[in-house]
C-alpha cells in the first residue's frame, strides 16, 4: 500500500495543515494518510487547546483516513523523543512509505546531513555539547553551536547559515529530528516536506488565511467569539467543531486551567520526589520547591523556574509530567507499545484491517481492551486515561467532569463520501 504518514497536533486544524493533505494527494495520490497526534496535551507541555477527540474529528474532515494517538508520556516530551516515537508508531503500521511534515525552509543536503550526524552522534560532537551546556546554554543552543564548530573542524561543505537556522526554528527542529528518527530506527521511509503557507511557527499575527495555530489559539484566550481573521484561517469544519465545543462547555482549555492543581501537587511533593521525572536534576528539584512555596500563580511560578538552561517549554514540559505523574523511566522506554485509533474513514478502516494482519503489536479500539495488554504497555496507557480524567477537569460544564471518561467515548467514524 502506498500510505502517507503524518505526525501532527493539529492545536488546532486550520487551512495550512488543509493545504498540507491537499498537496499530499494531488501529488502522491496515496491510498490513504495516517495521522499520529499528540492527545490531550502537547509537545510544548501544554494541554490541548480541544480534547483528542475533536481535534480527530477535525483531521477526518480535513482529508485524513486513520488517526492514531500517540501515548501521552511521549507527546509530551522532548523533540527528540516525540519524533523518534511518533515515527517507530508509523513504522510498525508497517503500510506508511512516506513521512510529509511541513517545514518553513527546505535545505535537503543540510537536512540529511543533521540528520546522519545526530543519529550517529559521533564522540567530538559529544564533547562539544557537554562545554557549551557546562557554560549555561539551553541544550538546543548548545547543539547548534557544537554542530557549527563539528562542521568547520572537518571541513564540511555546507551552509553553515543554512544549518543554524534548521536548528532553531520548530518546525525546522523537528524536521531534523524526523530525518534522525527514520536513519536511527530504519524506518526506511521516504520524507515529502511541504513549504508551510503563511505565519511562522510562533508567529501571533493573524492576517491572511493561513495563521499560525499559536496566532489562533492566542486569539481564543480572550473568549470564545471569533473574529474575521480567526474564521479566515480556519476551514468550515474545524469551525462548527469549535463553536460546538464551545457551545458545550467543553472548551477552550489553557495551562492556566490547571494552577491550583500544580501548586498543590509541587507543595506536596519533596525535591527527592521531583528527581524521578525526565529533566529533573542538577538541583532543579530545589529550584522548582522554592519556586512552589514563594509563588501563587502558574507564570510567576515558570518566570522563576525558568533559566538559559532550562527554557519555559522545558518547565512546561516537566510540569505536566508531574502532574500526570509520568516517571522518568516511561518515557524513556521511547517505544509505543500499542496502536491507540481515535478515529477513520471508510479508507481508514481497509487500511485498518490491513495493519491488523501484519503488526506484531496490539490495535485498540476500545478503552476497554487495554485490560489485555502486557504490564509494561498497560501503565503507559492507564497515563493516556489519568490525562483525560485530568484534562476534563478543564472544562467548562463541571457535570462533564466525570472521570473514566474514555471509557465512554466510542472511535469516530467519518464518511467522507457524504
Amino acid at each position: 500500500m502506498n500510505v502517507v504518514g503524518i505526525i501532527a497536533e493539529y492545536n488546532p486544524f486550520h487551512k495550512g495543515h488543509l493545504h498540507q493533505l491537499d498537496v499530499i494527494k494531488k501529488v502522491l495520490k496515496p491510498d490513504g494518510i495516517i495521522i499520529i497526534l499528540s492527545g490531550n496535551f502537547v509537545q510544548r507541555g501544554e494541554p490541548a487547546i480541544f480534547d483528542k477527540w475533536a481535534r480527530s474529528e477535525m483531521a477526518l474532515h480535513g482529508g485524513a483516513d486513520l488517526v492514531i494517538e500517540l501515548p501521552v508520556c511521549f507527546s509530551t516530551a522532548t523533540a527528540e523523543i516525540f519524533a523518534e516515537c511518533a515515527v517507530k508508531l508509523l513504522s510498525q503500521t508497517q503500510v506508511v512509505k512516506t513521512l510529509s511534515f511541513g517545514i518553513e525552509e527546505y535545505y535537503e543536503k543540510e537536512l540529511f546531513y543533521l540528520g546522519k550526524l545526530l543519529a550517529k552522534e559521533p564522540d567530538a560532537l559529544k564533547i562539544f555539547i557537554g562545554e557549551y551546556l557546562k557554560k549555561g546554554m539551553s541544550f538546543p543552543a548548545a547543539r547548534e553551536k557544537a554542530v557549527i564548530k563539528y562542521i568547520i573542524e572537518q571541513n564540511e561543505e555546507l551552509n553553515v547559515q543554512s544549518i543554524s537556522r534548521l536548528l532553531k526554528k520548530p518546525n525546522l527542529i523537528l524536521a531534523v529530528e524526523y530525518v534522525k528518527a527514520i536513519i536511527k530506527t530504519g524506518a526506511g521511509f521516504s520524507i515529502f516536506p511541504i513549504l508551510r503557507k503563511g505565519s511562522g511557527y510562533h508567529d501571533k499575527d493573524m492576517t491572511g488565511q493561513y495563521a499560525s495555530a499559536s496566532g489562533i489559539r492566542q486569539a481564543l484566550i480572550y473568549g470564545p467569539n471569533f473574529n474575521n481573521e480567526v474564521i479566515k484561517s480556519l476551514p468550515a469544519s474545524t469551525l462548527q467543531i469549535i463553536q460546538r465545543e464551545i457551545k458545550n462547555g467543553r472548551s477552550p482549555v489553557f495551562l492556566q486551567d490547571f494552577e491550583s492543581i500544580l501548586l498543590y501537587i509541587l507543595r506536596r511533593m519533596s525535591p527527592e520526589e521531583l528527581t524521578t521525572f525526565f529533566d529533573v536534576g542538577e538541583g532543579l528539584e530545589n529550584r522548582i520547591k522554592k519556586a512552589a512555596k514563594a509563588c501563587g500563580n502558574l507564570k510567576h511560578l515558570i518566570s522563576q523556574i525558568k533559566s538559559k538552561r532550562y527554557p519555559e517549554t522545558r518547565i512546561q514540559r516537566i510540569l505536566i509530567h508531574v502532574m500526570l505523574n509520568i516517571p522518568r523511566k516511561m518515557v524513556s522506554s521511547r517505544t509505543p507499545p500499542y496502536i491507540r485509533v481515535l478515529g477513520f474513514t471508510q479508507t481508514g478502516s481497509f487500511i485498518l484491517k490491513n495493519i491488523k494482519k501484519i503488526t506484531s503489536i496490539p490495535i485498540i479500539t476500545r478503552a476497554s481492551e487495554f485490560k489485555n495488554l502486557e504490564q509494561h504497555a498497560k501503565l503507559l496507557f492507564d497515563k493516556d486515561l489519568l490525562s483525560s480524567d485530568i484534562y476534563s477537569l478543564a472544562y467548562k460544564d463541571s457535570t462533564l467532569r466525570n472521570g473514566s471518561s474514555d471509557f465512554s467515548k466510542k472511535v469516530i467514524y467519518f464518511n467522507s463520501l457524504k
